[in-house]
């Protein structure tokens, strides 16, 4: 399993303290370094999607986030789709995005 710490890890944490997220959307999931660090900090993170094009990336994500299995979705795509992507699940709101 591949390790990765994405940079400015603790400031783009930072964006989400003392918000509560249920459902969150990560356009650039890559290794999923920051999909595990904020999944930690918030707890309550019922649906976290995770997009991305590459897919060995999506491949690491899977492995890098196994501890979440059950409230990672993991999406082959474009994030410019996010929005046909949210519509075909049905979701009409989230709490928190990430697209760095």
């Amino acid at each position: 399993m591949m390790s990765h710490t994405p940079v400015m890890l603790n400031e783009s944490l930072e964006i989400f303290e003392g918000r509560t997220l249920s459902l969150f959307f990560d356009a650039t999931l890559g290794a999923g370094g920051f999909a595990k660090a904020l999944l930690r900090a918030h707890p309550e993170v019922k649906t976290y999607f995770g997009c991305d094009r590459d897919p060995s990336a999506l491949e690491l994500s899977r492995e890098n986030l196994r501890e979440f299995e059950g409230r990672v979705e993991l999406i082959y795509a474009n994030f410019c789709d996010v929005r046909q992507i949210l519509e075909e699940r049905g979701v009409k709101e989230v709490d928190g995005f990430f697209l760095i």
